[in-house]
């Protein structure tokens, strides 16, 4: 079964844009600053995540003259165990420590989870679009698969990144709350490539639509071409018969 041009570079565009929202996604999803607030009471960054928090403590000159340095990171986990006890007994301790309101933050809750589990599924399934995807050209039944997985991907990272928007506009989500003042967070860039990934997948989807369609169209003319052949043949050899008897 032979693929069109059309066909072969909807198929390519499909698969690039594919891969692309894949990096995109997987670099948002790795990134820390998906809600980030600066405490200038504590002078420190914090950098709120799915799965891991970190916080860099305010820059500081480095000789005269000389621009801010930039500090490094120091972050945790937040299914550590460890980190989870310090955070309870900061809580604990929330009259006498000033942290620890923005120590709720830290916490591993039920939407952190709901929304990995979305991105894990969705990488999960683009990468099995990709592979339906390659095949498509010598099984075009495939394509079918390819297009489904890619629109269920599609879904759960829309998904994604609908709960953490809803989420992360909530008040109590929203606020940090210090020890004379309360701090907004704002949403961080690792949600905005999250959010493109997800929009290279829409543009894949839509190529996948026209891909699955060129397929399915070519499968049913090359039958077309082959029936009428068949029958021409049949045909000539039909009249050749009547011309050798008679």
């Amino acid at each position: 079964m032979g693929s069109t041009v059309t066909q072969k570079l909807l198929l390519a565009l499909s698969i690039v844009l594919i891969l692309v929202g894949i990096c995109l996604t997987s670099a948002g999803c790795f990134s820390p600053a998906w809600q980030v607030v600066d405490i200038r009471e504590f002078r420190a960054e914090h950098q709120h995540g799915l799965w891991w928090d970190c916080i860099r403590a305010e820059k500081h000159v480095v000789s005269v003259g000389d621009f801010y340095d930039e500090t490094p990171l120091h972050c945790m986990y937040k299914f550590d165990n460890s980190a989870e006890l310090v955070i309870q007994n900061t809580l604990n301790n929330i009259d006498e420590d000033g942290a620890a309101g923005e120590s709720e933050h830290h916490r591993f809750w039920a939407w952190h989870k709901a929304i990995l589990f979305f991105i894990i599924t969705s990488e999960f399934l683009a990468f099995i679009s990709i592979c339906s995807g390659v095949c498509a050209p010598c099984v075009p039944s495939t394509a079918f698969a390819f297009s489904i997985s890619l629109f269920i991907a599609m879904l759960c990272s829309l998904l994604a990144d609908g709960i953490f928007f809803l989420a992360a506009n909530r008040v109590d989500n929203r606020f940090v709350q210090g020890m004379v003042g309360t701090y907004e967070q704002r949403i961080g860039y690792a949600f905005y490539l999250h959010l493109m990934g997800t929009l290279c997948w829409i543009g894949a989807f839509v190529c996948t639509l026209l891909t699955t369609y060129k397929f399915v169209t070519g499968d049913e003319e090359d039958g077309r071409r082959y029936e009428d052949r068949r029958q021409q043949q049949q045909q000539y050899h039909h009249s050749s018969r009547s011309t050798w008897i008679n």
